[in-house]
């Protein structure tokens, strides 16, 4: 059906909200979402168990990340070929038992290093490559605020999944943190399977009828120069920002707060990173995308700068400030990559922009964590981080997306 502008674009939504929640209850369980964010509330358990510096328990964010980056292409072939709702849904319940299982091999830094290979090769089809599919096929006025909502999903995981296993954790132990984890993937899955059917059946049968998929195959768009530019976007961007994600936990301990309080304090970032998914949604479908992540990967950069400063009382608007930049990134890379290269190969497309930001992403912990060990403090990171998103704003001005139509196909 096509429908012209007058509506603004929010019919778009009839039909389609059990999708859109579906997509926002997986990526919030997703297992980027959750082995990232956890993290820091395993780092004091692990080195009190076995003696390991927050390097090393760091490098195993750069471990699951580099598998991402390995296998993100496949999984967004895999998504063109045989549907989100299968993928995402075996994603899910793979990696869930994983995370359950490999409780019992860990016992050594290779041995946790592997877990985390093992639960990313199993989990990478659970992350937005697969996930926000669904979602920029079924979206085209309104795709940025659909995106934003579905993401939202992965960014509240910043809220809860924190909490959620430093309370389990200080009553049960770090092993019940990560059992917690796994059943909830488990859960999710059927969520996904079910939630993503209908769209992608109507969406089948439309392109059986008259609406073959426009766009790039992955070998003409990597021929374009906004291709790389948006590449080493998501690259810097990562690198900038990924690691203080991992380590804004200990961060706040050494400014002086306890486990609980740094835990709530970390939280705010996935607070302000749903509610920046939701106001940069709307602006993407707007204003000029490339504005748009300028500003706010300047107002990240703004958030580091305050952490550096090192006041413990200017650490909440520090941290809103960089929830509202991860807001914006895999928000735009999936409204890059469907809007510049269509949706011929959105899934390879888009699988290979997660793959460098899951690259830069996985880097940034480790490094971070042995300039920590190196210097005492997080001041030489947090100066080379905001030096990365300087760099990712640069890169956002060789990326070009075509105007927005006013019509739109439903």
């Amino acid at each position: 059906m096509t429908a012209t502008g007058a509506g603004g674009g929010w019919d778009e939504f009839s039909g389609r909200k059990i999708l859109v929640l579906s997509a926002f209850l997986g990526l919030t369980t997703s297992m980027n979402a959750m082995m990232i964010y956890a993290l820091g509330s395993f780092i004091a358990p692990l080195q009190a168990e076995f003696g390991w510096a927050r390097g090393d328990i760091s490098f195993a964010v750069s471990v699951l990340t580099f598998a991402v980056f390995l296998f993100g292409p496949m999984a967004g072939r895999l998504c063109d070929r045989f549907g989100a709702a299968m993928v995402g849904a075996a994603s899910l319940l793979c990696y869930g038992l994983a995370v359950v299982l490999m409780t019992f091999m860990i016992n050594s830094l290779a041995s946790l290093w592997a877990a985390f290979f093992i639960v990313a090769l199993l989990g990478v089809g659970s992350t937005p490559i697969v996930l926000v599919r669904p979602i920029t096929a079924g979206f085209d006025r309104r795709r940025g605020l659909a995106l934003g909502i579905a993401l939202t999903g992965a960014g509240l995981a910043g809220f809860w999944v924190p909490n959620l296993t430093t309370s389990v954790i200080a009553s049960h132990g770090w092993r019940a943190g990560y059992w917690a984890m796994g059943v909830l993937a488990i859960c999710a899955a059927p969520i996904v399977w079910f939630g993503f059917g209908p769209s992608e059946r109507r969406a089948a049968v439309a392109a059986q009828a008259n609406t073959p998929k426009t766009g790039l195959s992955f070998q003409d768009a990597r021929r374009t120069s906004g291709f790389w530019f948006a590449s080493a976007l998501a690259f810097a961007m990562a690198l900038g920002v990924g690691g203080m994600i991992v380590h804004l936990i200990p961060l706040f301990q050494d400014m002086g707060a306890d486990a609980e309080a740094a835990a709530r304090l970390a939280s705010v970032l996935g607070i302000a990173s749903a509610a920046g998914r939701l106001l940069i949604g709307l602006c993407l479908d707007r204003f000029t995308a490339a504005w748009v992540t300028i500003i706010v990967l300047m107002m990240g950069a703004a958030g580091l700068a305050i952490l550096y400063i090192g006041s413990l009382s200017l650490s909440l608007p520090a941290v809103v400030l960089i929830g509202l930049l991860l807001g914006a990134e895999l928000d735009l890379l999936a409204y890059l990559a469907s809007r510049q290269f269509g949706q011929r190969a959105f899934g390879a497309i888009y699988g290979w922009f997660y793959a460098m930001y899951s690259l830069g992403f996985g880097l940034s912990p480790f490094v971070i964590g042995n300039l920590y060990d190196r210097f005492g403090s997080y001041d030489a990171a947090l100066v080379g981080s905001i030096a990365c998103l300087a760099i990712a704003a640069l890169a956002v001005l060789g990326v070009r997306t075509p105007p927005q139509p006013r019509a739109f196909t439903a």
